[in-house]
């Protein structure tokens, strides 16, 4: 089981570290555009819808076309949609395009190019590790490595994109793609193909099936509140601590950091140790998350901003693994495929969500998108321990 899920989610680790590579320089590059907080927000929004709309045709075509060629149509996607906002980010830093024609051309290759390519690889991934693991424990060992992965490229990218930001704000723009390519290289040459499996058609699964509901209730808040703090951390680190454009970049990156490590901390070295059942990580997650957004609200240095975020990623990184892996245990196997695109839609939604309500709530005052997470947070946590446990289906 180890090769395969590792490959898989190797893939999950090179696309969002090329994502995450380039969000702590956005909030200042934008504002070297001429862009306000909300239009960047509608950039992200975007790219969040299109994940939202064809996470479902992602997993669906998982199933049908294989995970191999579905993932590398993705990688390669994302590396053209990266490549092209490259080129118009470095046309819009000389001056050659005017603020409206830049914006659209922002909006169209890191929002709706990059968003559609990026939709099918967590769904794929998700769907490939569902299809080579079995049991409860083995499943949620699967999600925890899934969630680590996300977790090491909110740690890797931002770091990265903060140390490649001193040569320049282009260099980690021009390097997201080319990391992003040679991961693919690798995935197409290591990804082994699950064993094949009697299913000729994929189920279709309501998002209101009772197996499925509360726990794509509890993916899409707890995103949501972390969504609203990473597209906005930037502004406030700039805002609170009086940074310039470069320093800013830093800063921000060591915050992002220090939420990715407890992310990875908590999915690595925690989760496989503690052998939690998934609704279990899902509540103490919901509560952990809640104390870390409270301290987010009240901080007003840096190191405090640092400890509030770090406090979110431990809590993350406990719940992940629960909401990813209960939907999965309660699916038969040829349900696997739409129950993916389901979770892909559920979190993309949120991230769609999250930019356009947090960059929102900014402008309004700094101080307001914090109380809104902290208050869908605690709403969250009461909401976890009235959900019952999802029963493992019998696999078909």
């Amino acid at each position: 089981m180890r090769r395969p899920v590792f490959v898989a989610c190797l893939a999950v680790f090179g696309l969002m570290a090329a994502q995450q590579l380039l969000n702590p320089i956005l909030p200042p590059l934008a504002r070297e555009f001429g862009f306000s907080e909300l239009a960047l927000g509608a950039v992200w929004a975007v790219g969040g819808a299109g994940v939202v709309l064809t996470s479902p045709f992602w997993g669906r075509r998982s199933a049908r076309w294989g995970h191999r060629p579905v993932l590398l149509l993705s990688l390669g996607g994302a590396t053209l949609g990266l490549l092209g906002f490259a080129v118009v980010a470095q046309a819009g830093l000389s001056g050659a395009l005017a603020v409206p024609v830049l914006f659209t051309a922002v909006l169209l290759t890191r929002g709706v190019v990059f968003g559609l390519a990026w939709a099918a690889t967590p769904v794929t991934a998700q769907s490939y590790i569902a299809d080579v693991t079995d049991g409860p424990a083995e499943r949620v060992r699967g999600m925890a490595v899934f969630g680590a992965a996300q977790g090491l490229a909110l740690a890797v990218g931002p770091a990265l994109g903060g140390v490649l930001g001193l040569a320049g704000p282009l260099v980690p723009i021009y390097a997201a793609p080319v990391i992003l390519a040679v991961i693919a290289v690798v995935v197409a040459v290591a990804l082994p193909k699950p064993v094949k499996r009697k299913v000729l058609v994929t189920k279709q699964v309501s998002p209101f099936d009772r197996r499925m509901w509360p726990f794509l209730t509890l993916g899409f808040g707890l995103y949501l509140a972390l969504a609203i703090v990473l597209m906005t951390v930037g502004f406030l680190v700039q805002d609170r601590l009086g940074l310039a454009t470069r320093d800013t970049g830093r800063v921000t990156s060591l915050i992002m950091l220090a939420g990715a490590g407890l992310i990875i901390l908590a999915q690595v070295v925690a989760v496989p140790r503690l052998g939690w059942p998934p609704l279990r990580l899902v509540r103490v997650g919901a509560v952990v998350m809640t104390a870390g957004m409270v301290v987010v609200v009240f901080a007003h240095t840096g190191l405090l901003l640092a400890a509030g975020v770090a406090v979110l990623g431990a809590g993350m990184g406990f719940a992940t693994p629960g909401f990813m892996s209960a939907p999965t245990l309660a699916a038969t196997r040829d349900e696997q495929g739409a129950v993916a695109g389901l979770m892909g839609s559920s979190s993309a939604l949120a991230f769609m969500g999250g930019p356009l309500l947090g960059t929102g709530l900014y402008e309004v005052s700094p101080t307001v998108p914090y109380i809104a997470g902290t208050v869908l947070l605690a709403g969250l946590t009461v909401f976890a321990f009235t959900v019952e446990p999802a029963k493992v289906a019998v696999a078909a």
